[in-house]
């Protein structure tokens, strides 16, 4: 606590000021500028800029956007010719995977209906341990299959996704 005064009140200290260096109260306290451009080109006073610090730096950075838009368009126009080339085998790779899907639902079918007619015959003929065995064992197969190609479907429709561009 603080030492009363003369008239037996406590005194009152004024707080410490803070520590300010002579002669930076009246400066102001500073400023940031930032310049920002989207595009292959700096704007106009940059380039000039570039030109000064370089001699013929802006014509070097000219030259090098227009062969970029030239290659952009370049490309455009070698895709838009491949197009109707990538949707024709597109559908042939299509049609292909379609007759392959029913192939396999068929043949598994096949496979299927042969374990558990095997199993069932067995089964009858009084050998009813390797009859319970062979039908288990030919169900647990097609849902193995069943469950590894949906999981194999749902991945690579994961993978095709990715490949694919933004909607607008």
């Amino acid at each position: 606590m603080s030492e009363p005064d003369a008239n037996g009140e406590p005194a009152h200290n004024p707080p410490a000021a803070a520590a300010v260096p002579e002669g930076a109260a009246d400066q102001p306290a500073g400023m940031l500028h930032v310049e920002t451009w989207e595009g292959p080109l700096p704007p106009p006073i940059v380039l000039g800029q570039y030109d000064a610090l370089v001699p013929g730096a802006a014509g070097r950075i000219l030259d090098m956007a227009e062969s970029r838009h030239r290659h952009q368009l370049q490309y455009a126009k070698v895709a838009q010719e491949q197009e109707g080339f990538a949707l024709e085998t597109t559908r042939k790779v299509a049609t292909g995977d379609v007759i392959q899907g029913y192939l396999g639902v068929i043949f598994a079918f096949i496979i299927a209906m042969t374990g558990l007619a095997g199993g069932i015959y067995l089964s009858a003929t009084g050998r009813w341990e390797p009859g319970l065995a062979v039908s288990l064992s030919s169900l647990a197969g097609l849902v193995g299959v069943f469950v590894y190609g949906t999981r194999a479907r749902r991945a690579e429709r994961r993978r095709n996704s990715a490949y694919l561009p933004e909607e607008e």
